[in-house]
């Protein structure tokens, strides 16, 4: 078992870290955006001050979003400690609310 998962956007940046990383980390890529407003409907709930709703983005040709989900949430469920460690911008801040 993992103690430490670290969560980043992509697999090159995460097969990169985790040649620096020990044994005791596991390092993870959530493959960019894994959540989005939904594409039908308005996306946010007008009688709860406006509270936006996301889904899962759908799966893809190219990627399978759902599996990727099941597997950040199976691999944190078996560590200690989890470190988002996106990109330091506005991306990366989205994508960190929506793993948390």
């Amino acid at each position: 078992m993992s103690k430490n998962l670290v969560i980043v956007e992509s697999p090159a940046k995460a097969k990169t870290i985790n040649k620096y990383l020990g044994s005791d980390y596991q390092v993870l890529a959530s493959i960019g955006h894994i959540m989005d407003l939904p594409a039908k409907g308005l996306g946010v709930d007008v009688q709860n001050d406006f509270e936006p709703t996301y889904e899962v983005i759908p799966d893809t040709k190219k990627r399978n979003n759902k599996k990727v989900v099941a597997d950040l949430k199976r691999a944190a469920k078996e560590s200690d400690t989890i470190y988002l460690a996106a990109d330091p911008d506005r991306e990366g801040e989205a994508i960190c609310a929506h793993l948390a």
